[in-house]
Parts: C-alpha cells; sequence; structure tokens
C-alpha cells in the first residue's frame, strides 16, 4: 500500500494541496455555468476521494509501533470511514433517490459533530492510557455519539420521526460542533504535553478543526436556507461548505503524513 502512495507523496504538500483547491475552485465556479458541479454530485464525489486519500495514508502505513498512537489512528481511520460514508449518501441521497434534502443537510452537518466526537474520543484514549485511568473516562463521548447516531438513523429511516423533529435541532447540533470543537482542539494542544509526536501533527489539524467550523456554519445555512433571503444562491452555499470541507482534508492529509515521518526517539521506534 505504501508504494502505490510512494509516487503521488509530492501532492500531499501544503503548496501542492492549496494549488489543488485553487483549481476544484475555479472548475467548479466555470465549468456548465458554475452549476455542473452541484448539478451532477461532482462536488461530493471529490469529499470521498479527499476522505479516501486520508484513509489509505492512515491505514497504510503505522510509522512506528505505539500503542497508544496506533490506538489514536485506528479511532480516527473508523470516523473518516463514517464521514466518507456520509459524503457517498449525501450525493445518492441528493441525486440518486432524491430524497429529503433538509434531512441530508441535517445528517451532513451531524456528521461533523460526530466527528469531533471521534476526536474527543481519539485523544481521551491517549489520555486514559497514559494517565491509567478507567474505561469510565470515555463512556460519555461513546453515549454521546450512540444517542445522536440512533437519532440521525431516526431521521433518515422514518419521515414521520423526520417531520416531529424540534426547529431546535439544526442549531443545537451547530452548538454541539463548536462545543467539542473546542474541546477537541484543546485536547490536541494538550496532547503534546505527554507525547510530542504529535506537535507537528497539531500544527495542521488544528486549523483543520477550525475551518470544519465554518464548514458546519455553512452547512447549517444551507439546512435553513438563511443565505438564501440575503441572495446568495443555493449552489453557491453549497460550493462554500465543500470548498471548505476539502481545505479541511488537505490539512489533515498534511498532519497525517507528519505521524507517519516522526522524529527524534519516534524516528527510531
Amino acid at each position: 500500500m505504501t508504494k502505490i502512495l510512494a509516487p503521488i507523496e509530492r501532492l500531499f504538500t501544503p503548496y501542492a494541496l492549496i494549488a489543488i483547491n485553487v483549481v476544484i475552485i475555479l472548475l467548479a465556479e466555470f465549468t456548465g455555468r458554475g452549476r455542473f458541479f452541484a448539478e451532477t454530485g461532482l462536488i461530493h464525489f471529490i469529499s470521498v476521494i479527499f476522505v479516501g486519500l486520508i484513509i489509505v495514508r492512515i491505514f497504510s502505513d503505522y510509522a512506528f509501533s505505539d500503542y497508544i498512537l496506533k490506538g489514536f489512528l485506528k479511532i480516527q481511520l473508523a470516523f473518516f470511514l463514517f464521514l466518507g460514508l456520509v459524503h457517498v449518501y449525501e450525493y445518492l441521497g441528493l441525486h440518486i433517490f432524491m430524497l429529503d434534502s433538509e434531512v441530508v443537510e441535517l445528517s451532513v452537518a451531524t456528521s461533523y459533530l460526530l466527528w469531533f466526537l471521534g476526536i474527543v474520543l481519539a485523544t481521551g484514549f491517549v489520555f486514559r492510557i497514559y494517565h491509567r485511568r478507567s474505561a469510565i473516562y470515555t463512556a460519555i463521548p461513546w453515549m454521546a455519539i450512540a444517542v445522536i447516531f440512533v437519532g440521525l438513523v431516526g431521521a433518515n429511516v422514518s419521515s414521520t420521526f423526520a417531520q416531529r423533529l424540534p426547529g431546535w435541532v439544526p442549531l443545537t447540533i451547530l452548538a454541539g460542533t463548536i462545543i467539542f470543537s473546542a474541546k477537541g482542539i484543546l485536547s490536541t494542544r494538550k496532547i503534546i504535553e505527554i507525547m510530542p509526536v504529535f506537535k507537528e501533527y497539531s500544527r495542521y489539524a488544528v486549523p483543520a478543526m477550525l475551518l470544519l467550523v465554518l464548514a458546519a456554519f455553512a452547512e447549517y445555512f444551507e439546512s435553513t436556507g438563511s443565505l438564501e433571503a440575503l441572495g446568495v444562491s443555493e449552489v453557491q452555499i453549497l460550493y462554500l461548505a465543500h470548498f471548505l470541507m476539502h481545505a479541511v482534508l488537505s490539512f489533515l492529509l498534511v498532519a497525517f503524513g507528519k505521524l507517519k515521518k516522526p522524529t527524534g526517539i519516534y524516528a527510531e521506534m
């Protein structure tokens, strides 16, 4: 798997990813009068490709056999798999099965909240092992994930359940995303104190989390139609949410690359 990625590793540098993102933006805005990527669903599949590259990068080669780091990466891998499936679902729901767009967009916004909970869970795993805490330490994030996931499935399986969702649900999801993003950022910064190998990772992961919060705002505006009242087209709101997501995933591609190439004593492990 590492050999497969070797020829394109140079595309995972910050400058190369900036160029790729700029090209994507220009193509989306100027192809087919700026609607082709939205109407064909291609904008969704670009996100899936980015997620796939991150999954392959995590799964293909652990830089060293550290139990704590491997546990962190495996949790991250699971949540990236989920994130990728959500973007596939977004395409299928909006372009193939013609599902309720509000439910689909709410599902995408919820996936961002779940991803931040995954960050809290992954960093919590590290803190639990290092500080020898009980498994109860990570029980709260797991419970929150389970409750949100059940609600998410219910909204997608039952139209009656979806219609009965209170109007404050989208705003609550956004608020939860903001709260757990702050927790995720603080945990990511704190983890450097016990595992310096995360220092380079955090330089890219923290900006990615901040951008994901902006993407969550864009998804909220898309699901509620708030910006359309200001004259911003639905297509442009869709593009904004996905351009931000592409930037998030680009930062994370670099971040996980830093964990695969440790320095100092970790390079010998």
